[in-house]
């Protein structure tokens, strides 16, 4: 009896909780480096916005 009990948590524990703990690792990993990328693409698009690339701005409420 006590062999099917080991039996039934060793399947259990291989069937739902590894698996889960497998998906997170991989989310977070993921996560992690999709940030990672995001800051270093954000911090070249600042740097390449300049005011010759859009022109000057105008405002049109003051010229009368």
């Amino acid at each position: 009896m006590k062999v099917l009990l080991i039996f039934l948590a060793i399947y259990l524990l291989v069937r739902y909780f590894i698996p889960s703990l497998l998906r997170m690792l991989f989310l977070n990993t993921f996560n992690s480096h999709n940030k990672k990328s995001n800051s270093d693409n954000s911090s070249k698009k600042r740097e390449s916005k300049t005011n010759e690339k859009y022109g000057e701005y105008i405002d049109y409420e003051d010229i009368d």
